[in-house]
């Protein structure tokens, strides 16, 4: 194996493969600027710098309400969805509304660390249910479920990431979602699936939503923008049973402060009803399917033996496993110090032990280029650490 210079990469920003965001060229595109200008010269802008309805910009939710039926084979209707600031906006208000302090919600592990620090933020009981390559393992999730109630406690929710999972980039199969559906109704469990990654599909269509194939009972979905349009938007949608979406319309939060960001929502509804964002959305699967195939070749080139990972099927991210001798928070500084950073797995568990051997890499932000030359790099600093501790 090549040992490249760390000298070479210690004046440069480190090599990105850590961040979750999509890829810096496809933002402000000509399309999206043209759509800006559109919304800005229409007679209604002013609008969007008004307090806007509690729901969201009408538009918008009309819009979000056909694709998503026509794609989802469901039968949307304008009570089932909001407009919010995002998914961490959704994830809040669910909390807040469903579990309260001392409320219990269940968790995958690993799952999205900044879902566990909203949750911890509402002094919610937290438990994890462990995955494998093929997501949430159902029987686990049956025997916690089992094991509360023999305690007295009702779970509030289960919050979970079912296609392309971050980290672990895995789909949950129809039949699993299925099995989940089945225990959901038999112990009366709502669940909350993050599912921002839908549309960022490398191979084919992926098993329907929890929500489309519970016919919209006891599932709240949530949606965004950020993935395939721009972060920086702050806005994505909740589609829910209509008595959770007026619960949410009726908090405080939304009373006091409006539907999301009414200027945003009248932007992107321009750009969504010039039929901007569908061909913006398969060139991004395209640029995403290229960069996944780049670094599982990477992965593959320079990765010392012992070492695996997973092979999403879209999505942003791969769930790097180190060899048990071999410490991620350590490679973690070490390949930091080469000039790349990537995430150690531990802020992915509840219990941070839990995270020793994995990594988390994201192939959708460091140009082509980088990411092989990332991987490069984190192969031999795996190596390095296997080699000495061989010695």
């Amino acid at each position: 194996m090549i040992i490249l210079d760390a000298g070479e990469h210690a004046e440069r920003s480190p090599i990105a493969l850590m961040l979750g965001h999509p890829d810096p060229t496809s933002l402000a595109t000509p399309e999206f600027r043209s759509a800006l200008a559109m919304a800005a010269d229409a007679p209604d802008f002013y609008q969007g710098l008004q307090y806007g309805p509690d729901a969201g910009t009408a538009s918008l939710v009309e819009f979000l309400m056909e694709k998503i039926s026509r794609e989802q084979g469901v039968a949307l209707r304008p009570a089932n969805i909001m407009l919010v600031a995002g998914a961490t906006h959704a994830v809040d208000l669910l909390a807040r509304l469903y579990a309260k302090p001392g409320g219990v919600v269940l968790i995958e592990a690993p799952t999205y660390p900044d879902a566990i620090h909203v949750l911890r933020d509402h002094q919610i009981e937290l438990h994890a249910i462990p995955m494998d390559d093929g997501g949430l393992i159902v029987g686990a999730l049956e025997e916690r479920l089992a094991w509360l109630k023999g305690q007295g406690k009702s779970p509030s929710f289960l919050y979970t990431i079912p296609t392309f999972h971050n980290p672990r980039g895995s789909t949950l199969s129809d039949a699993r979602r299925r099995e989940v559906l089945e225990l959901a109704a038999r112990f009366g469990l709502m669940i909350v699936e993050d599912d921002v990654y839908r549309d960022l599909a490398c191979n084919g269509p992926v098993p329907n939503s929890f929500f489309a194939l519970a016919h919209g009972q006891r599932v709240c979905s949530i949606g965004s923008f950020s993935k395939t349009l721009a972060p920086g938007l702050r806005l994505g949608w909740l589609v829910a049973p209509p008595d959770v979406i007026q619960t949410c319309l009726a908090c405080g939060t939304t009373q006091m402060g409006g539907g999301a960001s009414p200027f945003s929502a009248q932007v992107v509804a321009q750009y969504c009803r010039s039929g901007y964002w569908e061909p913006h959305i398969q060139r991004l699967r395209g640029i995403y399917l290229r960069r996944r195939d780049l670094m599982l070749a990477a992965l593959e080139r320079y990765m010392p033996a012992g070492t695996t990972w997973t092979h999403p099927e879209g999505g942003f991210f791969i769930w790097l496993t180190l060899p048990s001798t071999v410490v991620a928070s350590a490679v973690k500084r070490a390949a930091l110090a080469s000039g790349v950073a990537v995430a150690a797995g531990g802020p992915f568990f509840l219990d941070p032990r839990a995270g020793e051997q994995h990594l988390r890499l994201v192939y959708s932000y460091a140009d082509p280029e980088e990411l092989n030359v990332g991987i490069h790099i984190l192969g031999n600093v795996v190596a390095g650490f296997m080699q000495r501790l061989s010695e």
